[in-house]
């Protein structure tokens, strides 16, 4: 990373280290942050609309070419000037709330993941007691969760969208809140369930304040639906199921995530209760019934 800081920007890094998704470095008291950038069209779609909404805490800045994104070994980099404290939690007031329209296929893109995490098993994780003990019952909760989407991305308008964030990690830290790397256009529910399901496996709070929480936003009943196949899909434990198998992360870090599981189930059929007494929410046998998705 220190190559293309020194050879595209001629800056020297000071306590390069890796954080928000990139490489974080400073100059002078001066703060940067490296990504790889994988979709330049949205990023810069994003940025733009960030700036035209006075929202400057990420800056973009060119290269020596005077372009904005640095190509190296194939891969697209981009350089941004923080202009923020970004190791800062943020504050309900500081929120981004930019409606923009959009559109998305979760079944499509949640069923190439189950495809490709079933392949990564057969080929790289078969000496792997842990995976393999626990990965069919969060592959079982993403059906469940295509299931909802195939049922409800119809009815989606492009006034269901905004700006979204890939991931919310608790506490929310503004290096990661800001960077525009980390957003998408997405339907409006999903930073609410990215953060929940993040603070429950990382710091938990009691179950009555998520559910009083959900219940108070202005939800319809597609947006109820959504949100709830989005809490049902573990993102939690494919993001370390990726660690592990693409950067030799240990597998026994799964096991706390895999103890909480039965708790999670509790806070989702409570959650299922209420959601059916205000919407009229799909059908899934497990969460009505009681029966729980079998623990491997």
């Amino acid at each position: 990373m220190e190559s293309i800081i020194n050879h595209y920007y001629h800056l020297v890094p000071e306590n390069l280290k890796k954080r928000y998704g990139g490489f974080l470095f400073y100059v002078e008291e001066e703060r940067y942050l490296l990504v790889e950038v994988l979709n330049e069209t949205e990023l810069l779609k994003i940025y733009q609309i960030l700036i035209n909404h006075h929202i400057g805490n990420f800056i973009i800045i060119n290269n020596i070419e005077g372009n904005q994104i640095s190509k190296q070994d194939d891969k697209n980099y981009l350089l941004f000037k923080i202009r923020c404290n970004e190791n800062e939690n943020m504050t309900l007031k500081e929120t981004i709330n930019i409606h923009i329209s959009g559109s998305n296929i979760w079944s499509k893109v949640w069923g190439e993941r189950i495809n490709y995490y079933e392949i990564q098993i057969n080929e790289l994780a078969q000496d792997k007691k842990v995976v393999l003990d626990s990965i069919n019952y969060y592959i079982g909760l993403a059906e469940n969760a295509i299931t909802i989407a195939n049922k409800y991305e119809k009815e989606l308008n492009e006034h269901d969208y905004a700006i979204q964030h890939y991931r919310m990690y608790v506490p929310v830290k503004k290096g990661d809140y800001f960077n525009p790397n980390n957003m998408l256009i997405d339907i409006s529910i999903r930073d609410i369930a990215e953060y929940i399901k993040s603070s429950f496996f990382n710091n938990p709070k009691d179950n009555n304040d998520y559910l009083e929480f959900i219940l108070s936003l202005p939800l319809d009943q597609k947006k109820a639906n959504f949100l709830l196949a989005r809490l049902l899909y573990p993102s939690y434990y494919f993001d370390l199921f990726d660690e592990i198998i693409l950067e030799e992360r240990d597998e026994h870090d799964l096991i706390p995530v895999i103890k909480e599981s039965k708790e999670y189930e509790l806070f989702l059929k409570e959650l299922y209760e209420k959601l059916t007494i205000k919407y009229q929410m799909i059908y899934i046998e497990w969460l009505k019934k009681g029966t729980k998705v079998p623990h491997q």
